[in-house]
């Protein structure tokens, strides 16, 4: 095998994230790079070495590794993931020399040279592999990224430093000077119940945060109490925790969110559903709260689905009815009639259909001057088109429809801001893109057409998601929001 396939075969796992292998209760990784065989050299990194001294006397399994070559780096960063599954808290540490393409972030190693965009991944380490290395430890991960060096020439499909990191959920990355990090993390992180956010902004201005760095959420927990013991004890995965949340929210607990994250709201609602019950509003659950729990909401869960049958048989009579009252004699004044009452209906494709059909006649008993404005209103489909239409012909063969149209960019118009907050609320809810695909998966084994499985909602999934919310007796938005997260998880 050469070296070539080796460093190849070594970078596609890093990149991949396989890891397997016992736990440590503690685990840093350390990469500094400072000697550089052919770029030039950055200062020494002293508080490197302070570093790993205090990670060592709190306990950490530290995995250090000192300007060496992109083989022996990622073999160290190998050996970390190893150790690092299911360990409680995670740090990184990384210093040296970055340089970023268009997609990802890399920390150069020793002996990066003359290298572009399809080169850089042979001499340097990538932030997308170290931040799904941790993404196992929500709450409990920091990343620490210290640029190093001044400019050097790069080639154009490179630039110095780091780009925003895109920071899985419940991590912390701090960006900043090596003194800087290392004090932070010494005087702060690994002080128990130490409220980060609090002392990054009072005082540590020259670190940047991004992720989940929360006074709420100590790096370093206190002494447990017998409620958090008894928790910690249960071990919840991730998709363990999401379920908590799912079934808080079937029972009208909001959690915040379906993350897997137990922050501030979670504990509150964990906290409220406990009191209900009669149990010790702790906001920690232990073995047999959680069994309950999942209970609860499953019972909850088969009520809401029953009713959600019956309701979606209602609303398919009364939808047929409308039709044959509407529809059916191929009008354009009734086609728009049912298309206003049930955009989304089981005659939509049918009704949206014969209107175009209409649209693209020649119209017998429209003349040509009326087809001609007719042709320019579509083709620049707007509102003042639509109205220069109507302004000539206002009674003419197609002023049913350009009135329907001129309405629809009117109220789409003002739903936008709407449509942008509705989905960048999806979007944070949805930011696991497998969560993406159990919604198309689930969309379409309930008979609706959500398109393709692929994580990618187009119009096919909104509607989908529209004719879901409307027979449950949901707010219908065409969006995911964490009531609809919580009843499609159901069950799945």
């Amino acid at each position: 095998m050469t070296n070539r396939f080796q460093a190849t075969v070594a970078a596609a796992a890093l990149l991949c994230g396989v890891a397997s292998g016992a736990a440590a209760k503690d685990a840093a990784l350390m990469i500094v790079n400072n000697d550089y065989r052919y770029l030039e050299d950055t200062d020494e990194v002293d508080a490197a070495d302070d570093l790993k001294r205090r990670l060592e006397s709190e306990g950490f399994d530290v995995f250090d590794i000192r300007s060496e070559g992109a083989p022996d780096s990622w073999e160290t960063v190998e050996d970390f993931r190893k150790e690092a599954e299911g360990a409680d808290r995670l740090l990184v540490f990384m210093a040296g020399r970055f340089v970023t393409t268009e997609h990802e972030s890399w920390l150069l190693t020793r002996y990066a040279d003359d290298m572009n965009d399809l080169s850089v991944g042979s001499v340097g380490v990538p932030l997308s592999a170290i931040l799904r290395s941790v993404d196992g430890s929500p709450e409990h991960a920091l990343v620490l990224l210290a640029p190093l060096g001044d400019e050097i020439e790069l080639d154009e499909s490179l630039r110095a430093g780091i780009a925003d990191p895109d920071v899985p959920d419940g991590v912390g990355v701090l960006i900043g000077p090596t003194e800087s990090l290392e004090e932070f993390v010494d005087k702060v992180a690994l002080v128990p119940d130490a409220k980060m956010r609090s002392a990054l902004r009072d005082q540590y201005p020259k670190i940047e945060p991004f992720g989940d760095v929360l006074d709420s959420a100590p790096f370093t927990m206190g002494e447990m109490s017998e409620a958090e013991q008894a928790e910690a004890a249960l071990r919840l995965t991730r998709t363990q925790r999401r379920d908590v949340q799912r079934d808080l929210t079937i029972l009208d607990h909001n959690p915040g969110g379906i993350d897997g994250i137990f922050g501030r709201v979670t504990r509150a609602a964990i906290a409220d559903w406990q009191e209900d019950q009669g149990f010790d509003p702790t906001g920690y659950v232990n073995d047999v709260q959680v069994k309950v729990l999942g209970r609860q909401a499953a019972k909850r869960a088969a009520e809401l689905e029953d009713a959600a049958r019956k309701r979606a048989a209602e609303q398919a009579r009364q939808d047929h009815a409308f039709w044959d009252v509407t529809g059916k004699d191929g009008t354009a004044k009734g086609l728009l009639a049912y298309l206003k009452q049930y955009p989304d209906g089981l005659h939509a494709d049918e009704a949206n259909a014969a209107l175009a059909k209409l649209q693209r006649s020649d119209g017998d008993k429209a003349g040509k001057a009326e087809r001609e404005r007719w042709k320019v209103a579509k083709d620049k489909d707007t509102v003042q088109a639509y109205e220069a239409y109507l302004k000539k012909h206002p009674k003419g063969y197609f002023a049913d429809v350009a009135k329907a149209r001129v309405d629809e960019l009117k109220q789409a118009q003002v739903r936008e801001t709407e449509r942008k907050a509705l989905a960048a609320s999806e979007q944070a809810l949805l930011k696991n893109g497998p969560l993406r695909l159990i919604v198309e998966q689930r969309l379409a084994s309930l008979g609706l057409d959500p398109g393709a499985v692929d994580g990618k909602f187009n119009k096919k999934t909104r509607k989908a998601l529209r004719q879901y919310q409307k027979s449950r007796g949901m707010a219908v938005t065409g969006y995911v929001d964490q009531i609809t997260l919580a009843r499609i998880l159901v069950n799945f």
